[in-house]
């Protein structure tokens, strides 16, 4: 008799965001187990945590009311990294939703960084300009991603769309070797703020 080959098993590597302004800190749970170490605040993100690769519930849950607010069945592979965002979306509702971070080292004096626009308040695309220099992106939509891009230590960046007023210079004192995620909000359409995250 032939024995069934069972799917390999192996780890993975995830973190939680809580992007959403305003809201009430949040905890989260993997398949009903409480994983956040502590409760996570606006603006606030976990270290990585190491889980069991495969497809997961992921719930965010109100740390005041215990009741869930958004949840997502997220897919990964043994060896991923990835982060995890709680958002807000268009519909005025509230999302969860994961993606991977490539942990490929920049080149030698270089930083790496990429954009993701979750600022729900806001109809139009964003432009992203380097200060003193040129555009990196000029379109990009809500809940998508940019590519990963190779930039100098200590690069500041500016983020403007049609309708917004207040959009302060990002200054994240990048390091070179560093790879980040910026990720981008605002409390109405008129503003875009950035809150980073290192990678690594």
């Amino acid at each position: 008799m032939c024995k069934t080959k069972e799917a390999p098993t192996g780890d993975a590597h995830i973190r939680f965001v809580n992007a959403v302004v305003g809201s009430p800190s949040q905890d989260v749970y993997i398949n009903n187990v409480l994983v956040s170490s502590g409760k996570i605040p606006y603006g606030a993100y976990t270290s990585y945590i190491t889980y069991q690769a495969g497809i997961s519930q992921i719930v965010f849950v109100d740390g005041i009311t215990h009741i869930s607010q958004a949840s997502e069945d997220y897919g990964s592979d043994i060896g991923d990294y990835a982060t995890f965002y709680f958002y807000g979306n268009m519909q005025g509702g509230l999302s969860a939703g994961g993606i991977k971070d490539n942990m490929t080292p920049p080149a030698t004096g270089k930083a790496r960084v990429r954009f993701i626009n979750l600022d729900y308040n806001l109809t139009n695309a964003m432009v992203m300009t380097v200060v003193g220099g040129s555009n990196l992106f000029t379109s990009l939509q809500f809940s998508t991603a940019s590519t990963y891009y190779e930039v100098d230590p200590g690069t500041k960046f500016q983020a403007s769309a049609t309708g917004v007023t207040t959009s302060p210079v990002m200054d994240f004192n990048l390091q070179a070797g560093k790879i980040y995620t910026i990720w981008l909000s605002g409390a109405s359409a008129t503003e875009i703020y950035g809150n980073a995250i290192l990678q690594n």
